[in-house]
């Protein structure tokens, strides 16, 4: 089971590293646009609108309830300042950098029971973490947490001891010394991070936020193609 995981995660490493030298570029989508959209004046939901250059698979749009972005706000609020960034979609660089059983070329920053980190410099492409860092802003503002700059950033890879062995993701803070607190001393009030799930031999980007304090916890779901899937992890969207 386990070497079937790396097949597929390597697999769909692969094909994304032959997209950005653009043998076959996926949609340009920066802002995640929605599974469905909702006429509020009908009964049933249906798909009253598609995205411009959707040709995406049906079984994308198999998920009801979530509506569009421009009924989708949890507190009320309508992002601006997260739209005022315009972050490349793909590049040359494959969107992480590793080597066999998808292990980085550069040692650990950290390592716990469970996980080893790793400085996102040098493994994560830059287009790729400017790309998330304004999807992961997006979902802050909606929010209504901090907004961060996307330099203090580790990749976490999970070992074998692990319930996922193989699992990547992308944890994110708003400075070093919160990350030092989060990684090192495990303590984290806020926590930002982006699991990259093999589906379809591509990635989806699980998103997950939560604010203890608040009692506040966001899953989104954006497919390879920027399609959004609302208030859950890419583990439930086929």
């Amino acid at each position: 089971m386990l070497r079937i995981y790396f097949t597929l995660a390597a697999l769909a490493l692969m094909l994304l590293g032959t997209f950005a030298h653009g043998e076959e570029p996926p949609e340009r989508h920066f802002k995640p646009y929605p599974v469905k959209k909702i006429d509020p004046t009908a009964t049933t939901g249906t798909d009253s609108e598609k995205p411009t250059g959707s040709s995406t698979a049906e079984s994308e749009s198999k998920i009801t309830g979530p509506t569009s972005l421009t009924t989708y706000k949890p507190f009320g609020v309508e992002p601006i300042a997260s739209l005022k960034a315009h972050p490349p979609t793909s590049g040359k660089e494959p969107m992480l950098t590793l080597g066999a059983k998808n292990k980085p070329f550069t040692e650990p920053v950290f390592e716990s029971d469970k996980l080893s980190y790793y400085d996102c410099e040098g493994i994560v492409a830059p287009w790729f973490q400017e790309l998330v860092t304004a999807e992961m802003n997006y979902f802050n503002e909606l929010v209504q947490m901090p907004m961060i700059r996307g330099n203090a950033c580790v990749v976490g890879i999970y070992n074998n001891k692990s319930l996922t062995p193989g699992k990547i993701s992308l944890q994110f803070f708003a400075s070093v010394r919160q990350l030092n607190d989060c990684v090192r001393d495990e303590v984290c009030p806020v926590f930002r991070s982006v699991t990259l799930l093999p589906k379809k031999d591509v990635l989806y980007r699980s998103y997950f936020l939560s604010d203890m304090a608040r009692k506040l916890i966001s899953q989104q779901c954006v497919t390879a193609k920027g399609k959004l899937f609302t208030d859950t992890s890419c583990y439930s969207v086929d």
